[in-house]
């Protein structure tokens, strides 16, 4: 006689819970058929790891699933999905046919908003599939970063320099999108100026396995373009001093000697780019 399976521990769910059905826990909460859930088109997560889908699946099938996914109504029948991506895969891995959910009364916005809170607090979206969220948000629905910002809980300069991924190379930011590199290996490169110069060194960091501290490092070893002869006779020093200017910024700059002192500048392309240098610097001018 065989022995009795053996039980998976639970991943994430804690303990039973029956479904939830109108009226019992609230007009909000109910179960549906899982085939009538669509995905959401402004989800911002591109990629979805497998890693421990099966686990939560095993949990699913022993104690069902403890938190309702959040969904609102778009018609027909239908309701799109706003947060709880992994519960709705590992459900139907699990060969559930109905799932519980809360219903939210959310417009397009709204649920764009709510699925990006989600993720960046679960903190298993890339930063490549953050920045695309804030365009969004910014683009399709006229905000501000800064009302960005407020909505996501981050500041103005961290939407800013999230969003500056994009200027990447289109081969960098697959990279982070599928982890093959992180956020702090990449962001020093924004600092050299072509394309050409930003793949090299990139397709380098992989090769090597250089991280962030190297990558910044083997940056202040590059010659400065003008001036660098001279420059680096008078003072060995000046040009990494230049690129750890860049990379705290975030953007191109460069110190001028003049018969007294000199002059730090720093470049910016727009007056979104100038109002994060301004935050990096704690500044901000009074109405």
């Amino acid at each position: 006689m065989s022995s009795p399976p053996e039980k998976v521990s639970p991943t994430k769910e804690a303990a039973p819970e029956k479904a939830l059905v109108p009226g019992e826990s609230g007009p909000e909460q109910m179960t549906v058929p899982i085939g009538s859930i669509v995905a959401n088109r402004r989800q911002p997560r591109a990629k979805f790891r497998d890693e421990g889908l099966t686990d939560l699946a095993a949990s699913i099938q022993q104690y069902g699933v403890i938190q309702p996914l959040l969904v609102r109504l778009v018609g027909g029948g239908k309701y799109e999905l706003i947060a709880g991506e992994r519960r709705l895969r590992a459900s139907k891995l699990a060969g559930l046919k109905e799932v519980p959910v809360i219903v939210r009364s959310t417009d397009g916005q709204t649920s764009l908003e709510l699925a990006l809170i989600e993720n960046i607090q679960r903190e298993d979206i890339s930063a490549i599939e953050c920045a695309r969220a804030y365009v969004q948000l910014i683009q399709e629905f006229q905000l501000t970063q800064e009302q960005v910002a407020d909505k996501v809980g981050k500041s103005r300069a961290a939407i800013a320099n999230t969003m500056r991924l994009l200027r990447l190379p289109d081969e960098i930011q697959a990279g982070l999108l599928e982890g093959e590199v992180t956020e702090g290996q990449v962001r020093p490169l924004l600092t050299l100026e072509s394309e050409a110069e930003q793949l090299s060194l990139y397709r380098r960091i992989l090769a090597e396995g250089l991280n962030a501290r190297q990558v910044e490092k083997l940056l202040q070893k590059q010659p400065a373009e003008e001036g660098s002869k001279e420059r680096k006779a008078s003072d060995p020093h000046w040009n990494a001093l230049e690129r750890g200017l860049s990379t705290y910024f975030g953007a191109r700059t460069s110190l001028a000697r003049g018969k007294v002192g000199g002059k730090i500048m720093v470049e910016f392309q727009s007056d979104d780019e100038l109002d994060r240098i301004l935050d990096v610097l704690g500044f901000r001018l009074d109405p």
